[in-house]
């Protein structure tokens, strides 16, 4: 038999199980995020916005009231909710459950666990859960409860890292901002997130010692592959010296690690970032060789 509202009402059997049917219908619906914008970045607020829809092979035309969803990551526990979602009215069958809203204590642990998951892990489970009520002209409302889980991407560690069109200066003080190296970075993104990150300072280690500090500005990342320019104060002895040593003269590119060490956007600290980027290093290989060959120091192996 199809079920629908009019001969639901003449089923007393079916009645009876009407909210065990609705929520079966619920538990087999799939719910699809498709992106996550995380911008108007501050110390204790971000704006978060999730493309998302759900789906269900529903024959009883229903509405699914609006309801607060907590969202959580499903491989950390205890399950600390990261944020609290505001899930809009929705009709069953293909849905659009579109989200922009302001998250507040984003400065708190589970949202610096989150960026942090997303930052480092090639992809990672999240639940969001929370309980709601549907409607069926002519029936009492039925309560469900809804709890989702999908896999999403990550960003890997920005792994593929490159820095392209390097340039040093013999003599910082030709830079007003004493800076004696500029490029551009090539920063992959495979996730389906986008987020405003402002201005980040790394640590830049060469085996394993800091040799300087390098610069982003501006830093907006979007999925896909980011062009952005770099600046660097670096410690030029240590260079020479290994440019002019094995392995590293043969071909004048020198492997870096990135630390992250503070986060700037217009004006206020972003923990959640910095934390995240100061968690592991990111590795990069630069042709330091080639740039100093440009302005005219043309190292030698010694």
């Amino acid at each position: 038999m199809r079920l629908t509202s009019r001969n639901l009402l003449t089923a007393p059997s079916v009645l009876v199980g009407f909210p065990r049917i609705i929520q079966d219908k619920v538990n087999a619906s799939v719910l699809s995020i498709d992106g996550i914008s995380v911008t108007n970045t501050k110390t204790n607020t971000v704006q978060v916005s999730i493309n998302s829809s759900v789906s269900s092979s529903n024959s009883i035309p229903a509405v699914v009231e609006g309801f607060d969803a907590i969202m959580y990551l499903e491989d950390k526990l205890p399950h600390t909710p990261i944020m609290t979602l505001k899930m809009p009215e929705t009709k069953t069958g293909m849905a659009l459950v579109n989200i922009t809203q302001e998250i507040n204590g984003t400065a708190n642990q589970p949202f610096i666990d989150f960026n942090s998951w997303y930052l480092w892990n090639e992809s990672f489970p999240i639940t969001v859960e929370g309980d709601t009520l549907v409607h069926v002209k002519g029936l009492k409302p039925a309560k469900v409860h809804f709890k989702k889980t999908v896999t999403l991407k990550g960003i890997n560690g920005f792994k593929g890292l490159t820095v392209t069109h390097a340039n040093v200066s013999l003599s910082a003080a030709d830079d007003p901002q004493g800076n004696n190296f500029h490029g551009f970075a090539d920063i992959p993104n495979p996730s389906i997130l986008t987020f405003e990150v402002g201005n980040a300072t790394f640590i830049n280690y060469f085996n394993k010692t800091d040799i300087g500090t390098l610069f982003i500005d501006d830093m907006f990342i979007r999925p896909g592959v980011n062009n952005v320019s770099v600046r660097a104060t670096i410690e030029q002895g240590a260079v020479i010296t290994a440019l002019t040593s094995q392995p590293y003269c043969k071909d004048g590119i020198l492997p870096f690690d990135l630390m992250g060490k503070s986060v700037l956007n217009h004006g206020q600290n972003l923990p959640y970032f910095a934390q995240a980027l100061a968690l592991h290093p990111q590795s990069v290989t630069i042709g330091v060789g080639a740039a100093l060959k440009a302005s005219g120091l043309d190292l030698k192996c010694t």
